[in-house]
């Protein structure tokens, strides 16, 4: 049975009761339910409060920027008040409580704080996710994120991990968690066995960590077992496979049967709760992904529970769903003893943070005040100064840069913006000259305060006179503000004309900077283009700070990982 006292939870003897008395008291069909998460998205007020009096999940990662914050904190003030057992409202915020709130803050992404060198913009990034979140009731977040990024095309992580040095990332995760308890919301490290290896998203496939036993123990397996030390309570399993150990823990185990973590014995039950010694709550990644079937749902989600995961994230249909979780415990599948264990392990997790004492005193609303906290001038300053750390100079080759307002004035200006393969975006239409109206307003606008003239580029078959260029323009700059999410498995340059007049074909006749401000590994396509930028986010204070740079009146403070060569030698050129 569950240790209540030692790590992750040390309750104290109150809490402990609670634990005990509370699952004691529930029905078979309450325990059922409280094994499910979802964000419940498209509900009103009455229908969130239908809905949970009918299925009382254990967790909601609530969407507060589809409501405004000030009413998803009465709607989640509401809810707890109303609920038998209090809910963990967690959100997605790896990068600051932008990931949760309307106006929260953008700190620093994963690649952004790996720029900077300084695991304190980690903590910060959590820290300031506490803070704005837990301000319209949040008490959960989906992050840290503690994968490697090993492969230059996998674009799922590309901006999200802290990068290829094992010892970095586990102090960044170390920090950010931090940074998080400070405020009460509790960290859920993902996505365990560790992303990063291969290139394909599992929001698509089931994906795979290749590495042998000794190398996952000397990375990925460094990260866990320091945050496990340190008292981690939530762990996300992910649909990733780890041939290696799961050959070691079960040699019998053919490889057509292999099964990614949140749906492996060897891995949720050998590995991470046996060798590295995990205690605390497993959630799965969300199940609505691709990667979660590697066999019919039905017989999923009673294995996912069984093979050691306490909480499944994501609902398909709810009857459905917690009838094929009543089928499981009838058949055997999920054992009595397994799911004491599961629901021990949820209340105990409310319990570290103190919801059941809250639930007593009936104070679950922060109070309106609070809301001043979500975007604050503090919190912005902190997030400009990640700015100035992060913005690198990739590469300079013909020492064009800096560009001097004063010498080159008159700037063409290419924008590649939007989301790759989403129907309702420019790009995935087809790139139009100039981007996305908000991200090329903000960067002609940063080019103008700076002293430079601006004219966006036409694309066009026609590339004209290289005279005719050149007496147009001093210089050009290329900016792309790329993004994807579940759609494509790797994300590359698309540029809205075959042979576009736009391309960088210039690059021998005009200075050319081409500046990203999402990924990372845009080298691979425009790989001679002269002076390569990569600066992290889209915020006006990136934006800001990156063309500060181009003009020469801030050096470039960023460090760039090998990976942006893409593994090619005429990247460096």
């Amino acid at each position: 049975m569950v240790d209540l006292r030692g790590n992750p939870f040390y309750l104290d003897e109150a809490g402990e009761r609670w634990v005990k008395e509370t699952e004691a008291a529930m029905t078979p069909h309450e325990k059922v339910c409280q094994l499910f998460a979802d964000p419940l998205m498209g509900k009103s007020r009455e229908e969130l409060i239908q809905f949970l009096e009918e299925y009382p999940l254990a967790a909601i990662p609530f969407r507060a920027a589809l409501y405004g914050n000030e009413e998803a904190q009465d709607i989640m003030a509401e809810l707890q008040e109303r609920a038998k057992i209090p809910y963990l409202y967690a959100g997605n915020c790896e990068s600051g409580p932008n990931g949760a709130l309307k106006g929260g803050t953008l700190v620093a992404s994963g690649a952004q704080v790996r720029a900077t060198r300084d695991a304190r913009y980690a903590y910060e990034v959590g820290r300031i996710t506490g803070s704005e979140t837990s301000a319209v009731g949040y008490n959960w977040t989906f992050g840290p994120v503690g994968d490697i990024y090993g492969n230059w095309r996998n674009s799922l992580i590309n901006t999200r991990a802290y990068g290829s040095d094992p010892q970095f990332v586990s102090d960044c995760v170390e920090a950010y968690n931090k940074g998080c308890m400070e405020y009460g919301v509790v960290p859920c490290l993902k996505h365990f066995p560790g992303d990063g290896w291969e290139e394909r998203d599992q929001h698509l496939a089931i994906s795979n960590n290749g590495l042998t036993c000794e190398e996952w123990d000397k990375t990925y397996g460094k990260i866990y077992q320091t945050a496990i030390n340190h008292g981690v309570l939530s762990i996300m399993a992910a649909h990733f496979t780890l041939p290696a150990y799961q050959k070691k823990l079960n040699p019998q185990l053919e490889e057509r049967d292999m099964q990614p973590a949140c749906l492996s014995r060897e891995l949720i039950g050998g590995l991470l709760r046996g060798r590295l010694g995990f205690h605390g709550l497993v959630v799965t990644d969300q199940t609505k992904m691709m990667g979660y079937y590697g066999m019919s749902r039905l017989d999923a989600i009673p294995l996912s529970i069984a093979c050691g995961c306490d909480m499944i994230l994501g609902i398909n249909d709810i009857e459905e769903d917690v009838e094929a979780m009543k089928a499981g415990l009838k058949s055997g599948i999920v054992t009595e003893e397994r799911l004491t264990e599961a629901i021990y392990r949820i209340l105990a997790c409310k319990a570290a943070i103190g919801l059941h004492r809250r639930k007593e005193s009936g104070s679950f609303h922060p109070g309106k005040e609070a809301l001043a906290r979500i975007g604050c001038r503090e919190h912005l300053e902190i997030a400009r100064e990640a700015s100035q750390k992060a913005v690198t100079l990739v590469k300079n080759t013909k020492g064009q840069l800096p560009l001097s307002p004063e010498v080159y004035k008159k700037i063409g200006v290419f924008v590649l913006s939007g989301n790759v393969g989403s129907l309702n975006s420019s790009y995935g239409q087809g790139v139009q000259s100039g981007g996305s109206d908000q991200i090329t307003e903000r960067i002609l606008a940063a080019l103008k305060k700076y002293g430079y003239e601006p004219e966006l580029m036409v694309s066009s078959v026609n590339k004209g006179k290289i005279a005719d260029f050149k007496a147009k323009y001093d210089a050009v700059m290329i900016f792309a503000d790329i993004t994807s999410f579940a759609q494509t498995n790797s994300v590359r340059l698309l540029w809205p004309h075959p042979m576009s007049s736009c391309y960088p074909w210039y690059i021998h006749d005009v200075p050319t900077v081409f500046t990203s401000f999402n990924y990372t590994n845009h080298l691979v396509d425009v790989a001679r283009v002269p002076a390569f930028i990569n600066a992290y986010n889209d915020t006006p204070e990136t934006v800001d700070e990156t063309v500060k740079r181009i003009a020469g009146l801030a050096p470039f403070e960023g460090n760039y990982d090998e990976d942006v060569w893409c593994g090619m030698w005429d990247t460096h050129f």
